[in-house]
């Protein structure tokens, strides 16, 4: 009776208006939870974790995968061989939404072989169709055209529509990204009129919107948005969230190819935040790659470079996760092969003791046989022994045979191990290329900030620094004369805090940016620098350079520059010391910095760190450098940093990165 209330429950869940149709059938899982395991509970908890992971799809698609996880374990727990079918094929389609294509293939490979025991032909033409789709969008075009042909096959004995206009669908997918539009858009076109013949409403709506993408590859400008926007109502009548995702895009491609930037930015920034809401991260990488080229093209550089920044740092997670994925997967399939041949080799084996154990007995029976033989003569004797002997070269026969079984598995073992080794080199000339393509953006964000501190540098000294002047020129027009004593003191304290502001502020505008460094480089910088802090500070500055006689990188002058002037404003604040020695040191590995005082050191606070050199730290560890302080027995501070410089090739030049 119980189980029939759950399972009514369960129907029933839709009627609740005060609980969420999703909330109310978790509360349905919790209460079949504690009731005992059986065929009948396991499977209304099947049908149960199946509604919520369908339904978690569209919304949150984390917690559609952790159902689906949940839903894997109990089929394989309770020997619901059919259900896992389903289950293990839906995992291949979240990866696919998160366009993780490798474990999409990892998933319907499993469920390919049940379906093909259990003689489920449609599970299998949907398994065909959904790898032949991984395999293009890893454009590999051949494998996946063999793979669609298959499941079409399938599909003649065993007709489905639905899975039909799915395998239709890759084959227009494939034409077009071999480039081959008109073919694409006659195989969208027949797979719009199916579907609308059958009245099957998502298929519909993305046969609308491949004939869209078609004509929009083709050139026309006019056809695609009018494609599109017929199949943006149909994909939101049907609730498909990832269908409309890309109708969205394309929407906003179509605007971007005719430069409404405006419209296309609007559209770009719908799929976003619905990827964002659906946790999709691939879906957000794409996005914000759209937002880039959009900002960059109206011509507001600051959106365009956080735009960047987020789509390089998601490709780089998703490219690493990819990869994380791909070495797990190898060397699961490496540990399955390895048991594999061990329980040949065991079963080889117990056949050989089997042999042998058969040959005891027959040899046995053939002693018991011949001792009562022995009253019917020689005759028979002979003949036993003829027959003994013929078992015997049987025996040899099968002994050769399972030693050339033997040596096909070592050579199997060893074929496994060069492509695992392929694999690996493979992976790890992508990683290579990914470190590669990290420097490029490294150095394109500090051309950016550059860019920046120039700008900021200029507006200080233009404007901050001619309003000051305005206010100075102002005050000096007051006739102290005219003021009473207190006045004058104000007015002689006003005018001070003026001049003090305007030379704090030539002196930031210079530091963000100082004008020579570009130039004339870090040395002379430096030097020019010293001078003037020894003509205008009664603290003595030393500056000892060995082995800089050609121009480092500017992102390392630059950085270079601003720690030796922090820790130089340190001294000249903190110190109370008397000289001040500078010493920078080219070596093989990159540059050593050290800045020595002889003032009253850091005592009780030589653990802390000021906000200072919390940015010394900070600038250290872009460069991939080290920093130490050294506390001398009598007084003073020692200030130790180390730099790596690497040679690396600039356009086939050698330099210094």
């Amino acid at each position: 009776m119980k189980k029939l209330l759950l399972f009514l429950c369960l129907l029933a869940q839709t009627g609740f208006a005060q609980i969420p149709r999703l909330d109310s059938l978790k509360q349905v899982l919790t209460r079949l939870q504690k009731l005992p395991e059986d065929y009948t509970n396991d499977t209304i908890t099947y049908n149960t974790l199946k509604a919520i992971m369908t339904g978690y799809v569209d919304v949150d698609i984390d917690s559609s995968f952790q159902y689906n996880t949940r839903m894997i374990r109990l089929c394989q727990k309770a020997n619901l061989h059919k259900e896992l079918i389903y289950a293990y094929q839906y995992a291949g389609y979240i990866y696919q939404l998160r366009g993780d294509y490798d474990q999409t293939i990892r998933f319907h490979y499993k469920a390919l072989p049940l379906a093909e025991k259990l003689k489920q032909y449609t599970r299998m033409a949907k398994s065909l169709g959904a790898l032949a789709h991984a395999y293009m969008s890893l454009e590999q075009y051949e494998k996946a055209i063999k793979l669609c042909r298959q499941g079409l096959n399938v599909l003649r004995q065993h007709p489905d529509t639905t899975i039909q206009l799915s395998i239709l669908n890759t084959f227009g997918a494939i034409y077009r990204g071999q480039g081959k539009f008109a073919e694409a858009l006659q195989a969208n076109q027949i797979m719009y009129e199916l579907a609308h013949k059958k009245h099957i409403r998502w298929f519909e709506a993305q046969g609308l919107h491949t004939i869209g993408w078609d004509y929009m590859e083709l050139g026309d400008t006019i056809k695609p948005l009018d494609y599109f926007t017929k199949a943006l109502v149909l994909a939101r009548e049907v609730g498909s969230a990832d269908l409309e995702k890309s109708i969205l895009i394309h929407i906003g491609d179509v605007f971007a190819s005719q430069k409404k930037w405006s419209q296309a930015l609007a559209y770009y920034n719908m799929v976003k935040q619905t990827a964002i809401r659906l946790k999709n991260s691939s879906i957000v990488a794409e996005a914000n790659e759209k937002l880039y080229s959009t900002f960059k093209q109206m011509g507001e550089p600051a959106k365009a470079l956080n735009a960047y920044e987020e789509f390089v740092f998601l490709k780089d997670s998703l490219a690493t996760e990819t990869n994380e994925q791909q070495i797990e997967t190898l060397q699961a399939l490496y540990e399955n092969e390895q048991k594999k041949n061990l329980l040949q080799k065991q079963a080889a084996q117990q056949k050989l003791q089997k042999l042998q154990m058969d040959q005891y007995a027959q040899i046995q029976n053939g002693l018991f046989l011949g001792i009562v033989a022995i009253l019917l003569g020689a005759m028979l004797l002979f003949r036993n022994n003829r027959q003994l002997q013929a078992k015997n070269q049987k025996i040899d026969q099968q002994r050769t045979l399972l030693e050339t079984a033997r040596e096909q598995l070592a050579d199997i073992n060893k074929t496994l191990e060069i492509r695992v080794a392929e694999r690996t080199e493979e992976l790890l000339s992508a990683n290579r290329e990914l470190v590669r393509k990290n420097e490029e953006i490294k150095s394109a964000l500090f051309k950016g900030q550059t860019i920046e501190r120039k700008r900021v540098a200029l507006e200080l000294h233009d404007n901050l620094s001619s309003l000051l002047s305005a206010v100075n020129m102002s005050i000096q027009a007051i006739n102290p004369q005219n003021l009473s004593n207190a006045e004058q003191s104000v007015y002689r304290n006003v005018k001070q805090l003026i001049q003090n502001a305007y030379s704090e502020v030539r002196n930031i505008s210079h530091n963000i940016l100082p004008a020579g460094l570009e130039q004339e480089g870090l040395v002379a910088t430096l030097t020019t620098l010293v001078g003037q802090l020894n003509q205008n500070s009664p603290l003595q500055f030393s500056l000892l350079i060995n082995g800089l006689t050609a121009r480092l990188p500017v992102e390392i002058e630059f950085n270079v520059y601003s720690i030796v002037f922090e820790l130089i404003n340190n001294a000249i604040r903190h110190a109370n010391a008397t000289q001040v020695i500078i010493s920078l040191v080219r070596t093989d590995q990159g540059i050593d910095i050290s800045v020595a005082d002889d003032g009253i050191g850091m005592g009780q606070f030589s653990t802390k760190r000021g906000v200072g050199l919390q940015n010394i730290q900070t600038r250290l560890d872009s460069l991939g450098g080290t920093f130490d302080t050294n506390l001398p027995v009598e007084k003073g501070t020692c200030i130790c940093i180390k730099i790596p410089i690497e040679m690396v090739s600039f356009n086939g030049n050698a330099a210094l990165g």
